[in-house]
This record gives structure tokens, sequence and C-alpha cells, in this order.
């Protein structure tokens, strides 16, 4: 039975089955967040921006720190966010003990009400390639991968 050569030898290829599925993956990705972007600038926020405010009205009373693990960002990250978000009226942080929780404004919720629709309906739009099975069949696949240990 002949051996793979070594990693050092071994030349390129994307032919590999996985690793056709990560730049399929990759740049429907790309395409979809490039043309959501879009989307938002119309209400002047950043994905970024966005993903905490979906977050928050989704969860009211967080922590920064749940936030940041939530959306897989330093703290650092989140709090550049939540200063410009507060800055502008969306979010509010209120005392509870030694912490601060993340809630809404009215200002932030109706953005909130109005946006998720809006994106949820859009997102169903972008997998309509693929019938609500196969949409199923890709969430499982997507999530065994994610929960596989590095």
């Amino acid at each position: 039975m002949k051996q793979a050569p070594p990693p050092a030898t071994r030349h390129a290829s994307t032919g590999r089955p996985a690793v056709l599925a990560w730049l399929r993956m990759a740049r429907f990705t790309q395409h979809v967040t490039k043309a959501w972007t879009e989307v938002l600038r119309t209400h002047d926020l950043s994905p970024a921006q966005f993903n905490v405010i979906a977050t928050i009205g989704g969860q009211s009373g967080l922590t920064q720190r749940d936030l940041s693990q939530k959306l897989l960002v330093t703290e650092g990250n989140s709090s550049q966010l939540l200063l410009v978000l507060d800055r502008r009226g969306l979010i509010e942080r209120r005392a509870a003990g030694k912490e601060k929780l993340l809630f809404l404004t009215p200002a932030g919720r109706a953005l909130f009400d109005t946006l998720v629709p809006i994106h949820e309906d859009w997102l169903v739009g972008q997998f309509e390639a693929l019938t609500p099975e196969e949409q199923v069949e890709l969430s499982t696949l997507l999530r065994r991968l994610e929960r596989t240990p590095r």
C-alpha cells in the first residue's frame, strides 16, 4: 500500500473535498456578509454593531463578558462596540452588584424589531437554492464541525 508523501513534500491541491468545502463555505459567507453589510449601511450600522444589538435584543441582561463569549470576540472589542452603541442611545448598562447588565434602549429595541425580521427574511432568501431538508442537513453538518474539538 502506497503512503502519502510527507506534508513538507506534498503539493497543494484544491481538489480535496475538505479544501473545496472550506473554500465554498468561505466564498458564500463572504458574499452574504458583503451584501448584508450594504443593507446595514442604510441604518448606519456595521455587521458587528448589528450582532451586538441582535444578541442583546434576544437576551437582555447579559454581562459584557457573556456578550463577548456569544460573539466570539474579546472583551476589549465588545467594549468598543458597546461604547459606540451607547453614544448612539441604542444600549444601556444597568448596575447589578459589581456587574453591569446590557439592555436595549427604546431606540435600540425599535431598531432590533425592524432589522431582525428583515435579516431573517433576507437570510431565508440567501438559502433558497437549497430545499428545507437540505438546509436542515447543512445546519446539522456545520454544527457537528463547530462542536468538534480542535
